[in-house]
């Protein structure tokens, strides 16, 4: 199985699942939250994929605050246009669990990709935020991968899951409105005006974390553990190129794994940057 890291930093979210999108025979989608920008990030690749006769399933977490009512009209006229689409809402009551996943599965005949992690449909959430998702890619037949899609339909087949229709959608757009407007007042009274200064004054006078020995982990540790003391330069770490690519077997490119260990071991404070291609450490 590949396995690969997304945070919206180094690469973002919108650009595998675009990518992935549009080459796909089978997308499923489920996610807590969904946004007219964070449709507009994937609606190009969604129509190439549908143009090739590909399905496409929606399950959305209909919450009056995240969800906007304009993304389910988007979507549930595309289930109207086209028979390949379907859209499935979960309602949530008090008494229930928050319905909170972040699953894209998307499959080109037996090679499935998946994207689990924290990015839900937004343009934020794609795009802006700080997230976390996992990228597996294996075939259908992979154990991990067939039990992902055990966990869609059990999201899929939950017994707060419907089939929205036109008129549901207008009343939670009516409920979102109605939610909105209580939400202003509340924002404009004094009480929440006088603890929100207090509070973003208290944000201001509180410690941050500091990074210490614990925190390096993996190849950070094993680069940490490595460096002389004093000035050196990244030639001479290189000399344990065969050493770690004895522990590491899998990576085709141990260098720049070391220069991205010794950006990432500065930045945290462990070491000084003292001209191109050297270090030292700072005690």
């Amino acid at each position: 199985m590949k396995i690969s890291l997304i945070d919206n930093e180094k690469t973002k979210t919108a650009e595998n699942l675009s990518s992935l999108i549009s080459d796909s025979d089978d997308t499923r989608i489920a996610v807590a939250f969904v946004s007219r920008d964070g449709l507009r990030q994937i609606v190009n690749s969604l129509e190439t994929s549908l143009d090739r006769g590909a399905h496409v399933e929606f399950l959305v977490g209909m919450n009056m605050r995240a969800t906007d009512p304009k993304a389910i009209r988007q979507i549930y006229n595309m289930t109207v246009r086209n028979p390949c689409v379907s859209l499935f809402c979960h309602i949530s009551d008090s008494r229930a669990s928050i319905y909170h996943p972040k699953l894209y599965l998307m499959r080109r005949r037996n090679q499935v990709s998946a994207i689990i992690g924290s990015s839900n449909l937004t343009r934020r959430g794609l795009v802006e935020n700080i997230e976390i998702n996992l990228l597996l890619q294996d075939e259908i037949s992979n154990t991990v991968i067939s039990e992902t899609y055990e966990l869609y339909n059990k999201l899929k087949f939950h017994k707060n899951r419907v089939i929205p229709d036109s008129e549901f959608i207008d009343m939670y757009e009516g409920l979102c409105k109605e939610t909105e407007k209580q939400d202003h007042l509340i924002s404009r009274g004094s009480v929440y005006r006088r603890l929100n200064i207090e509070y973003t004054e208290k944000v201001k006078r509180l410690k941050k974390p500091k990074p210490s020995r614990s925190d390096l982990v993996g190849w950070l540790e094993l680069v940490y553990d490595s460096l002389p003391e004093g000035l050196f330069t990244n030639s001479q770490i290189y000399r344990k190129e065969s050493e770690f690519k004895r522990l590491y077997p899998d990576n085709m490119n141990i260098r720049a794994k070391i220069r991205q260990q010794l950006q990432l071991l500065e930045n945290l404070g462990f070491l000084r940057h003292e001209g191109t291609g050297k270090w030292s450490k700072i005690e």
